[in-house]
Order: structure tokens, then C-alpha cells, then sequence
């Protein structure tokens, strides 16, 4: 039985979300509420992925609104609330761009609201943009990936300023911003990034495999999943 993933998106939005999923082996399922009208509940789901999207309201950690932009209020709200769910049930999440936010911010952590070197990170007319990462030591990323400097996309204005209770840093890009966190003791990973861009397809050498992030969330998944089964 494949282990149930909830994507906590719009299902038109987050067609490359299910496409890496399936592809990993794992079964999909998109609704932003929990429990709903169709009878979902944790239960039912092994893991969590929050996929990328705009910008966080920024009252969510406190702030004024100082460069944030296609904020989506309603969508926050069911999302951190998604996130809180899976993290006090103890279950794997994996964020990804705008859901690595929320994982901080879940967590209390802050946002930079739009990056001094924002050029160097955000798409432009639709298309991302490659930079170089450094993965620091003991973490699940350089067992991944290893030590040496690997190319990422890249297609953000934001990222993690003040770090969540709990989290650490494993990867930064080569002007320094936070690009892959992980939990101290949860299941809980996130990255800047988009792997499910760099994903299942011809992997060009030097650049990152997205494939092996969701290759080692399907462990986490599999795991929970088992878990949950032997209650």
C-alpha cells in the first residue's frame, strides 16, 4: 500500500507536487482543510508536503507588510494550521519554497520579507534561476548530496531570517541564505528550493538531484505510515 501524502495546496497549482510524488512512489492527496466535508482525516495521512506559492502574510510572525507580495490570507491560515497538525502528531513534512516558510513560521520563526540580492534568487518572466549551495555536515542533506558546492534553482524574494524552535540550518547559498533546514528531533525538512523541478528527468552533473529528496521523504513517509498501522 502506498503511504498517503497530503499536499496542502490548490489542486491546479501543484501539478509538479503530484507528478514527484507518484513518481516516488507515494500516493497524493490535495485538500487545504483537515478534517473536511469529505471525511479526511491525520489519520488517513502519513506525511505532509507544503509546496511553494507567494508570500506569507507577514502578521503571522509579527511583522508590517515591508516587501511581501501575492499574499493569499485564507490559503496561510489553512496551511499553518495543516502544518501545526503534523507537527504535534509527530509526522514527516517536507517543505518546499514558500512551505519552508511556513515551517518556520509555524515554529515562530521570522521571514526576510524581500532579500537585499533578490535578483540572484527570483525568477524572471516565469523562469527560475541556478546558484550554487554549500550543504554543511551532519545533516540528512549531506548524506544526500554530500560536501561539495551543488547548483540549485532558485525562484524566491523571501527566505528564513530568524530560525524556528527546533530547526538548524544544512544548506546556504553562496550569498548566505538559508536554503535547507531540518528539525532536531521531528520528521520535519524543508528547502528554499524546488526539487520537484530538478526531479525524475536526465540529471545534469553539478547540479542538484531533487529525485533524492523525494526518494528519502518516501522513507519518512513508509515509516509513519508503519507506525501508525502497528497501533
Amino acid at each position: 500500500m502506498r503511504a498517503k501524502v497530503l499536499i496542502a495546496g490548490i489542486p491546479e497549482e501543484v501539478e509538479n507536487y503530484i507528478f514527484a510524488l507518484e513518481n516516488a512512489g507515494l500516493q497524493p492527496v490535495v485538500s487545504t482543510t483537515m478534517p473536511t466535508s469529505d471525511g479526511l482525516v491525520i489519520d488517513d495521512f502519513a506525511a505532509l508536503l507544503l509546496p511553494g506559492g507567494g508570500d506569507i502574510d507577514p502578521s503571522f510572525f509579527g511583522q508590517e507588510n515591508h516587501g511581501s507580495r501575492t499574499i493569499e490570507k485564507e490559503l496561510d491560515i489553512a496551511q499553518l494550521n495543516l502544518a501545526g497538525l503534523f507537527i504535534q502528531a509527530g509526522k514527516p513534512i517536507l517543505g518546499i519554497c514558500k512551505g519552508c516558510q511556513v515551517i518556520n513560521v509555524s515554529l515562530q520563526g521570522t521571514i526576510i520579507q524581500d532579500l537585499e540580492n533578490n535578483v540572484h534568487h527570483q525568477a524572471y518572466l516565469g523562469n527560475a534561476v541556478k546558484h550554487k549551495a554549500v550543504t554543511l555536515k551532519d545533516n540528512v542533506y549531506y548524506d544526500l548530496f554530500g560536501g561539495d558546492e551543488i547548483v540549485i534553482n532558485s525562484s524566491h524574494h523571501q527566505a528564513i531570517d530568524r530560525l524556528g524552535t527546533g530547526l538548524s540550518v544544512c544548506q546556504y547559498s553562496d550569498d548566505h541564505v538559508i536554503e535547507a533546514i531540518q528539525h532536531e528531533s521531528l520528521p520535519i525538512l524543508g528547502v528554499q528550493w524546488h526539487p520537484e523541478r530538478m526531479a525524475y528527468s536526465k540529471h545534469i552533473a553539478g547540479e542538484a538531484d531533487g529525485t533524492l529528496i523525494f526518494e528519502y521523504f518516501k522513507k519518512l513517509a513508509e515509516s509513519a505510515l508503519c507506525s501508525n498501522s502497528g497501533k
